[in-house]
């Protein structure tokens, strides 16, 4: 993503993308209105996104794009983005444009505690050929919730995060990581199975569904295990994109 001031005013903000096609209103309009409304600074602005994750996928890239603008705008307008309200824009926005690299977050993404960092951990992203429509995969996780006795108790959810942290920075093995919403996707999309058996045999330290989907995610320890899984998912037909991060 590319950001400069328009220089005609009178034109206003110019938003043009290129890649995978964005349906509906992207985030960034909606992070500069809400930008505008705390800092009268903001003149027009010319942006080029280049969109390279597919929409549904789970991983927060449109929250992630939102996060870099307000951080561009923080240092170059003197935005306050220390805000409780940041999360107005999406509950992903405030851990992204802030500082810490791995936190515990509750709320509506506003509380933020830290945990330190996990280094030495290579990350593949895998895509598969569907999306995940996020307010449909709320409905019919609620749905499978009334029907059985649902005991939320955030203390012990806290004490699994942080065994399961304490657990990747001496890089051990997880395993499969807990998700809500696996037991509503996996009733559609069995692939998934597959997918975290290739994690296991390639030696991945922990593995799991990225949000509400339909990315899934594996985490190891050295490049090679990486590759390893790499190579098995290429032969799955159902795989249209992965992505190795560091």
């Amino acid at each position: 993503m590319t950001i400069q001031p328009n220089r005609n005013e009178n034109i206003g903000d110019i938003l043009e993308t290129e890649g995978i096609k964005i349906d509906g209103e992207n985030i960034l309009t909606k992070t500069l209105i809400w930008a505008r409304s705390r800092c009268q600074d903001i003149p027009s602005l010319r942006i080029l996104l280049k969109k390279e994750f597919p929409m549904g996928s789970g991983i927060g890239a449109g929250s992630g794009n939102s996060a870099a603008m307000l951080r561009w705008l923080s240092t170059r307008y003197g935005l306050d983005i220390v805000n409780d309200s940041v999360s107005m824009i999406g509950a992903d926005v405030p851990f992204l444009a802030g500082d810490k690299d791995v936190a515990l977050i509750s709320g509506i993404g506003e509380k933020a505690d830290p945990l330190g960092q996990l280094s030495g951990l290579n990350l593949l992203l895998v895509f598969p050929g569907w999306k995940t429509d996020t307010m449909v995969a709320y409905m019919e996780l609620d749905n499978l919730r009334k029907h059985k006795e649902n005991k939320y108790c955030l203390e012990e959810y806290k004490m699994e995060a942080l065994a399961i942290f304490d657990k990747l920075k001496s890089k051990e093995k997880v395993g499969l990581l807990p998700n809500d919403f696996l037991e509503v996707i996996l009733k559609e999309h069995s692939e998934y199975c597959t997918a975290f058996d290739i994690a296991e045999k390639s030696g991945s330290l922990a593995w799991g569904l990225s949000g509400s989907g339909s990315a899934l995610f594996m985490i190891f320890k050295d490049s090679i295990s990486l590759k390893t899984a790499k190579q098995f998912l290429e032969h799955e037909e159902w795989v249209t994109k992965t992505t190795e991060l560091e």
